[in-house]
This record gives C-alpha cells, structure tokens and sequence, in this order.
C-alpha cells in the first residue's frame, strides 16, 4: 500500500503521524502501521517483524529524547510550496 506525500503530510496537520524522531523522517507512523518515504509518495511497511523493529527503536528515541523535537505548524517533511 502507499499514500502521496501530500497525504501524509495532511495526516500529520492533523496529529495523526508520528515521526520516528526529531532527526529521522525518512519514517513514520500512521494508522497503526510504519510507512517509508520513496520519492514522492510513502509505502507502509507490511512485515509485522520490520514494524516490531521500527517500534523497538522509536521507543528508545522517545527515552533517550531525540523524538521529543519541537513541534511546529511545519511537517517534518515540508518542502518548497508544500
């Protein structure tokens, strides 16, 4: 499955993406799933492994407080004219 990046950055104005950290946002979570970023558009991450490993490690960015970045009126993500 993938989503447009506009989509995505849709989702997140609306409080519903969470990026893996401040720093990393090449992924997300939406929708109780990972999703990737591949050039303009996002591909869920569909193997339950991966999605476990990309938990594991978002849950140590969050307690060691690289996730904890500011949040502002611009998505992670924004690009010219987005």
């Amino acid at each position: 499955m993938e989503m447009t990046h506009e989509a995505m950055v849709m989702l997140w104005q609306q409080g519903l993406v969470t990026p893996m950290s401040s720093t990393i946002n090449t992924f997300a979570k939406t929708d109780g799933s990972w999703w990737t970023a591949a050039d303009d558009r996002w591909l869920r991450v569909s193997e339950p492994a991966r999605n476990e490993q990309l938990d594991y490690h978002h849950g140590r960015f969050q307690s060691s407080k690289q996730a904890q970045g500011p949040m502002t009126a611009v998505s992670p993500w924004s690009r010219p004219g987005v």
